[in-house]
């Protein structure tokens, strides 16, 4: 491992920010790449993307690498030299690892240039939120861009230190945030007879967004709505509520389940609505494709985990996970392969406030990735 590299990652932790508010991050990260003699560098990207190129000048295989540069809304509770600087934001799902490790494997390529091809490592934004990959995907600065493969490491807590996961087809499922407005009347509270209330129709939907899944997908198919939010009327106890949210997240493996649910919890909403007599909205938003790895690229991934030491196990995984991943967006657009690294298994979970990454990975994520760029036959 570079010596340094830790260092990094700490200094990546320190100054957390939020998607589409990467600026700094991918400021420090491009300085750093330079550092590391990358000088093919194309910055603001689909926001503060950036995309570095190291071009062996032959033909060969085009193998890109990915990361994410964006924190969480999450505060920062344990006490670390490292610590956030910025209130309410935190790297608490690892991106900072994740961009330590391409940083790490930049420097690797400068000692062990390719022989053929190129390898691009990308840096995306507004992977929490979904948003990142399309708009870098959509960016005129990444024309041009056709990798053979992409690969991406996430971290995982609950596996045992430095094992790999694989799994071809779905590794991820597919999500969207669903947000429900109901509008109806406000009335004096003590005569509510007198305005709509919103209130019956929410209680009504709390539980039967959660039974959806479960009344609309196959046997044995995968499906959750999970009501994330909810807000009735305001603070004012004189008054009945005249507005409702419900925000609810929906997960599925399969994409054309994901699409069941979306269009089901619609109606769904529609039908109380109008039962009860209100007013109907709805929106969408973090929409995350399923992630879907190609059997090609989980091979290669395979035999490069085959040949490291360090690696206790590679597994493959029997079902998808449940959560999402914005780099569905990618290996929707080219073959690739997403790779659980494993983080420890009493490690604090993704999303906890306990959460830090560990730097004991670092180096594994960096030579799981050049034993890629090896059997890609880039050297």
């Amino acid at each position: 491992m570079l010596k340094g590299l830790p260092d990094i990652r700490k200094q990546l932790h320190r100054h957390a920010e939020l998607a589409h508010g990467e600026r700094q991050t991918a400021a420090y990260v491009a300085q750093v790449l330079r550092e590391a003699g990358v000088e093919q560098i194309r910055e603001g990207i689909g926001g503060h993307g950036l995309l570095a190129t190291i071009d062996s000048g032959r033909p060969g295989l085009g193998l890109m690498f990915r990361a994410e540069l964006d924190a969480l809304p999450i505060d920062e509770t344990i006490s670390m030299p490292h610590a956030s600087h910025n209130d309410g934001v935190a790297h608490k799902c690892g991106h900072d690892g994740h961009m330590a490790i391409l940083i790490g494997l930049a420097h690797w390529l400068r000692e062990h240039p390719p022989a053929r091809g190129k390898v691009y490592l990308l840096f995306q934004p507004a992977e929490e939120t979904g948003e990142g990959a399309e708009k870098m995907l959509e960016d005129h600065k990444l024309s041009g861009l056709a990798p053979d493969y992409t690969f991406a490491i996430h971290n995982l807590p609950g596996f045992p230190l430095h094992s790999v996961l694989l799994r071809p087809g779905v590794f991820a499922a597919g999500s969207a945030g669903l947000i429900i407005r109901l509008t109806g009347n406000t009335a004096h509270a003590a005569h509510p007879e007198q305005g709509r209330s919103p209130a019956p129709a929410v209680a009504s939907l709390i539980p039967a967004l959660g039974e959806l899944p479960g009344r609309v997908l196959q046997t044995g198919r995968f499906g959750l709505a999970t009501v994330i939010h909810v807000r009735i009327g305001d603070p004012a106890f004189g008054t009945t509520p005249g507005r409702a949210t419900i925000m609810a997240t929906l997960r599925a493996w399969e994409p054309e389940d994901l699409e069941l649910l979306r269009g089901e919890a619609v109606d769904l909403a529609r039908k109380t609505a109008a039962a009860h007599g209100l007013a109907f909205e709805h929106e969408w938003t973090e929409v995350f494709h399923p992630t879907v790895n190609s059997h090609d690229a989980v091979e290669i991934a395979r035999k490069a985990a085959s040949g490291l030491s360090a690696v206790p196990e590679t597994r493959d995984m029997e079902h998808p996970f449940s959560w999402s991943e914005d780099f569905g967006r990618f290996t929707a657009r080219y073959p690739g392969a997403l790779i659980g690294l494993g983080a420890g298994e009493d490690h604090s979970h993704l999303h906890d406030t306990r959460y830090d990454f560990p730097d004991e990975i670092l180096d594994t994520g960096i030579r799981l990735f050049a034993g890629i760029i090896e059997q890609c036959g880039l050297f």
